[in-house]
């Protein structure tokens, strides 16, 4: 039993700070407006006391450091329902249900996540100064499930108060988060705060950094939300305070973004919160779009495609039954100049979204075309640095993009921007290893290899090398000598060249080759392995030559080839992930 106990005690959740002392600050009440979709209405029903008794718990972290008191202004019935996914239409739903000008925060609660979640954005969502958040409701039958089969030593009822106190502890930190979003908070990195983008049962407070924009914010909002003067007063406080605030935890891309929306508000060349202008699909048209996505999961995209057709054509000015339509096309027919049309169409309707362009990027792709599709993730990223509130996970959508294009320097950007999900490290990963092996330095004045050419640069080495190993010695040197004229000053030319000498026997120009490359850029991985590889063996050659000894292909990450010389080692022989590259075209 004390066993047992002590376990619960590591699942306990971290105390929400609060001070028991007086609060120096005046007092703020934030008048909330509450909205109860019909999910959430049936998965809670003590909704409405549920809802008072989050904005008391709200209230008594805030009150202390912030003055704050959240004072429930209305509760109202949602006709809405339906939303596991992501909660984007959710949030339009709510800005268009109600705008919220009489009151200073809209809250729209929905339907909790059939399994478990840490993320934020799926756990609720705001817009950067806007007025509106939507969370969802926090219980969860899949922890319940756990903490009663871990804990089974335990009575029930201490099982049950242990569940309890983490759901409360959920609700409280989502809830302000999500509002802090609304007064310009982002996301920080170290997890113990509760701006971190993932949720976490020991977040307590938040940092220093975000309760002095916090403070900031608060004195603006009323005003700055209404007057474009007030707004642009807000801009030039607040840049002013991002601009004398350093904090390792605060530094990184969504700090830039904020600071450089905030500039643009300062000068009167964008509005402070980016509005998303659409109507909420009926709950019957809402209900047959959820089936469509369904379908899409199960893999049944033909049906999906066809049972789309009537909705898009119903809902030409929706963003995403119109998104969807064009994606479901680019899977059913990629090859259709009218699927190409449709998505061009979208992209054009719809002048902020990236996610068309996203789309019309992989048609590109599937056809050859990348700088096609190079052209579109660009138009896609400028998009997105119009729009401060672009989720991380956008960022690294298009990083995983412009790796298809081999763009490097731009997904190395985006990857930035991504912050630290499960895909951005082997995209990471990636660009370092792509750097090195195609030796190419950050430095454009060292290789002479623009950025907007890197597509095209790694995509001519890639096919120097695959000739080289079909034996295709006249193709490869036809596309050396493009290479050559184009980008003059590039190490990998070196290398590439030491490669065609080795296969042809010429050990002595193949060193000297190699050695330039490595004189021109350190990192030339490839010119150094082969050195290394030249060092090593011993005994006459004869005239072999390792098929693919110097590539970053499956066939080099094998142990040993045996050569007349003896066994020649494969780059990555009892090396770690670092030494075996990914695709890079």
């Amino acid at each position: 039993m004390d066993y047992a106990r002590e376990q619960a005690r590591t699942l306990a959740p971290a105390k929400l700070e609060s001070s028991s002392q007086p609060s120096t600050e005046p007092v703020r009440k934030i008048r909330v407006r509450v909205y109860a979709d019909s999910d959430y209405r049936e998965q809670v029903v003590r909704w409405r006391s549920s809802v008072v008794s989050q904005l008391q718990r709200a209230s008594a972290v805030m009150q202390g450091p912030l003055g704050v008191v959240f004072e429930l202004e209305s509760t109202r019935e949602w006709a809405h329902r339906g939303v596991e996914g992501e909660l984007e239409g959710s949030l339009t739903a709510l800005e268009q249900r109600d705008p919220g000008e009489d009151v200073d925060l809209v809250v729209g609660f929905v339907s909790a996540l059939k399994l478990f979640s840490s993320a934020q954005h799926e756990l609720g969502m705001a817009r950067l100064f806007g007025r509106h958040c939507v969370l969802r409701e926090m219980g969860n039958p899949e922890e319940v499930r756990a903490i009663m089969e871990a804990l089974t030593h335990l009575p029930q009822d201490e099982r049950q108060t242990l569940y309890e106190e983490r759901k409360m502890h959920k609700e409280t930190s989502i809830f302000l988060h999500e509002w802090a979003h609304t007064l310009g908070a982002f996301h920080v990195r170290s997890s113990h705060w509760m701006m971190f983008p993932s949720y976490a049962p020991n977040q307590a407070a938040f940092a220093s950094q975000t309760l002095a924009l916090l403070k900031t914010s608060l004195r603006h909002a009323s005003a700055g939300r209404r007057d474009d003067a007030a707004a642009r007063a807000w801009a030039t406080e607040l840049g002013a305070l991002l601009a004398s605030t350093s904090s390792p935890d605060w530094e990184g891309p969504e700090k830039e973004a904020v600071v450089e929306w905030l500039a643009k508000v300062r000068e009167g060349k964008a509005p402070l919160v980016v509005h998303q202008h659409q109507a909420p699909l009926p709950p019957e048209d809402r209900r047959r779009l959820n089936e469509i996505l369904a379908l899409e999961k199960e893999g049944r995209v033909e049906v999906a495609a066809q049972q789309m057709e009537p909705l898009a054509r119903r809902y030409p000015e929706d963003f995403q039954v119109q998104r969807l339509a064009c994606y479901l096309d680019t899977r059913v027919a990629p090859k259709l100049p009218a699927t190409r049309e449709k998505c061009e169409s979208v992209a054009e309707k719809f002048p902020s979204e990236p996610a068309p362009l996203f789309q019309l990027a992989t048609l590109a792709l599937q056809q050859g075309q990348h700088l096609e599709a190079q052209g579109q993730l660009v138009r896609a990223r400028q998009r997105m640095e119009a729009n401060p509130g672009t989720p991380p996970e956008v960022w690294g959508d298009l990083a995983a993009f412009f790796k298809e294009t081999s763009s490097l320097t731009w997904a190395e950007q985006a990857t930035q921007k991504a912050g630290n999900d499960s895909r951005t490290e082997p995209l990471r990963t990636w660009a370092r290893q792509a750097r090195r092996w195609k030796a190419l330095p950050v430095d454009v004045s060292v290789c002479g290899v623009a950025v907007e050419r890197e597509g095209e640069f790694i995509r001519a080495a890639k096919e120097v090398e695959d000739s080289l190993d079909k034996g295709q010695a006249t193709k490869a040197q036809a596309r050396l000598t493009w290479l050559r004229r184009e980008f003059p000053r590039a190490p990998v030319l070196h290398v590439l060249d030491c490669e065609g000498h080795l296969r042809a026997d010429r050990t002595g120009p193949a060193k000297a080759a190699c050695r330039q490359a490595v004189a021109a850029h350190e990192e030339a991985v490839q010119a150094h392995f082969i050195l290394g590889w030249l060092a090593s063996a011993s005994g006459p050659r004869g005239g072999a030559y390792p098929p693919g000894a110097c590539r970053g292909s499956g066939a080099l990450a094998q142990a040993s080839v045996a050569t007349p010389g003896g066994a020649v080692p494969r780059r990555g022989d009892g090396g770690g992930a670092e030494d075996a590259p990914g695709a890079l075209s």
